[in-house]
């Protein structure tokens, strides 16, 4: 029953922060911070800590990328707030499949800005900057979309 509240909550969170994170280039503490201490408070009342250590291992991750200046803390408190919610796994597959897609996205929009193979090849590999790309936008749909294909 836990899981089915933590899923739809994380379906929930993921779609709103979507909107947010593409139209604002922002994810609001006011959705990620009460979804982290409901996440706790379900896992808690479930009697399962698989999900809050892998929401510490999560949390710990996402903070090297945030310190790095990767990745912004809306970013990362999303992540853990997934991570509690649907459990690690899917969000450490939808983080993979995220910078997948980010990279591709990227290598698209700087060929189409500039018509240069090349440019779009340095932006990929990190040689040149290539612009803030929203990757909560794309985190939160493919942790949901791994956690539907892993129940199944």
């Amino acid at each position: 029953m836990y899981a089915n509240i933590g899923f739809f909550l994380a379906a929930l969170l993921a779609a709103v922060c979507t909107l947010t994170d593409i139209k604002t280039r922002k994810i609001y503490n006011v959705l990620t911070y009460p979804a982290v201490l409901v996440g706790i408070a379900l896992n808690l009342l479930a009697g399962s800590y698989a999900n809050i250590y892998g929401g510490i291992i999560i949390f710990a991750m996402y903070l090297y990328f945030f310190l790095s200046g990767k990745m912004g803390a809306g970013d990362l408190k999303l992540a853990v707030a997934l991570a509690l919610l649907l459990g690690m796994q899917p969000v450490l597959l939808g983080s993979l499949a995220a910078g997948i897609l980010l990279l591709i996205w990227g290598f698209a929009a700087t060929w189409h800005r500039t018509g240069q193979l090349q440019t779009a090849v340095l932006v990929v590999a990190g040689k040149v900057p290539g612009g803030e790309a929203p990757y909560g936008a794309i985190l939160g749909p493919a942790s949901v979309l791994i956690a539907i294909m892993c129940w199944h």
